[in-house]
């Protein structure tokens, strides 16, 4: 932990060993630790009552449910009664305070009878009882409630967001993450401990407070993200690494010509069904549909696009291309340059065969010249062998070893990289 750092974001596949962190945190008598399990429904509010046994005891509980056979020690031990009524009545507000301002709500505690100040007291929201507002609001007045105590100098919180809606976690993060109001709530400056799987609660201002929590056997380790590229990456894996549930093409590739565009449109919709993928044709010019389209996303290294962008180009390449993609970051596997210079050299030989009306064993058998293509003293333009062959294409149609390699591999790498 860096000097002056205030939270720690913890990020990582599910069994990675995020949690186990935190519980070996909370061995430490001045740290609170907070697990998934702080669902909590009260109506009335109990009696404070001072235990000076309190901190004794709730050692004790985590102690044994670590130790037992088959408990994987997920509660916190912690209850949204327990953190409302052991506040001050000062900080109580402060925090009711902070809720107003946040959800436009006003929020008291009341007695159930006005005129008899013993009666049972409730936490009131708008005129209704915090125990029939959403679970996801006690929630959050939960969790804020209890990083508020001021004994703890630290707070591990497993998963912040769980039960909360995204809105409800956009209003979270920049309490615990940013922390935007903590001379109200946190004087006391208490350091967070997160794990998450919600990109919200990333620390986007300083990526070296996120780490990647990993396990190999029984070894966990968790390396810190090193840049804001890095951090990029992060939160779109958090997204599920999957730009089609977002309504965006999966990935985009950039060919010389339409015929290029044609063949390959359907090599990968065979490849990949369920996949939406953009096939561009530049017009011999790729370095300029290249320039328009990194300078439409703003940066194209700071996005998700940077290992979704494809380039396909023959042997010989246009000046200047190989330049330019290095500029804007486009990894080398991403770019796909063909041995010959014509994308009719990487058709399908068997599909070849059928359209000119006798076996074609290898692709050398062609003659281009011009726009004309000619096999077995049949010829063909460019432009009809192209939609003639494509035509053809089935998701059985077994593509050279060429295209396989260059581009559906790396595509494969790029959109699917957990499979």
């Amino acid at each position: 932990m860096q000097q002056g750092q205030k939270v720690t974001v913890l990020t990582g596949y599910n069994n990675s060993g995020k949690s186990a962190y935190l519980k070996k945190m909370a061995e430490h008598d001045k740290v609170l630790y907070l697990g998934p399990n702080r669902f909590y429904s009260f109506h009335f509010m109990s009696l404070f009552n001072h235990d000076e046994n309190e901190m004794n005891n709730f050692r004790n509980n985590m102690n044994n449910a670590r130790n037992s056979q088959y408990s994987n020690f997920e509660s916190s031990f912690y209850d949204t009664n327990r953190a409302l009524t052991r506040l001050t009545n000062q900080r109580r507000q402060k925090l009711f305070e902070v809720f107003e301002d946040i959800f436009g709500v006003t929020i008291s505690v009341k007695p159930e009878f006005e005129d008899n100040e013993f009666s049972n007291r409730y936490v009131d929201i708008d005129g209704d009882s915090l125990s029939v507002t959403s679970s996801g609001t006690r929630l959050f007045l939960g969790v804020i409630a209890a990083l508020m105590d001021e004994r703890f100098q630290a707070v591990a919180l497993d998963e912040p967001e769980l039960g909360l809606s995204p809105v409800l976690q956009t209003k979270l993060a920049p309490l615990i993450i940013a922390r935007e109001r903590d001379d109200e709530l946190f004087p006391h400056n208490p350091h967070f401990f997160i794990t998450t799987h919600s990109h919200t609660f990333l620390d986007k201002q300083n990526p070296s407070n996120n780490f990647v929590v990993s396990r190999e056997g029984n070894k966990i380790q968790a390396n810190a993200c090193k840049n804001k590229q890095e951090l990029i990456d992060i939160h779109f894996r958090m997204l599920g690494n999957d730009l089609g549930n977002l309504y965006l093409p999966d990935a985009i590739v950039f060919v010389e010509g339409e015929t290029d565009k044609i063949y390959l449109q359907r090599v990968l919709r065979a490849s990949f069904p369920n996949r939406n993928i953009v096939v561009e044709s530049c017009g011999g010019d790729i370095a300029a549909r290249l320039n328009s389209w990194s300078s439409a996303l703003g940066d194209l290294q700071m996005g998700p696009y940077r290992n979704r962008t494809f380039v396909v180009a023959d042997s010989v390449m246009q000046s200047g291309l190989l330049r330019l993609i290095s500029r804007l970051g486009i990894p080398d596997e991403n770019v796909a340059r063909w041995d010959a210079n014509g994308i009719e050299y990487v058709y399908p030989p068997a599909l070849l065969g059928q359209i000119f009306g006798a076996r074609v064993a290898t692709t050398n058998e062609l003659t281009i010249t011009g726009d004309r293509v000619t096999a077995h003293a049949v010829t063909k333009t460019k432009m009809e062998l192209a939609q003639a062959l494509s035509a053809q294409i089935t998701s059985s149609t077994e593509f050279p070893e060429e295209v396989l390699a260059k581009l559906v591999r790396p595509l494969r790498n790029a959109i699917l990289p957990d499979q």
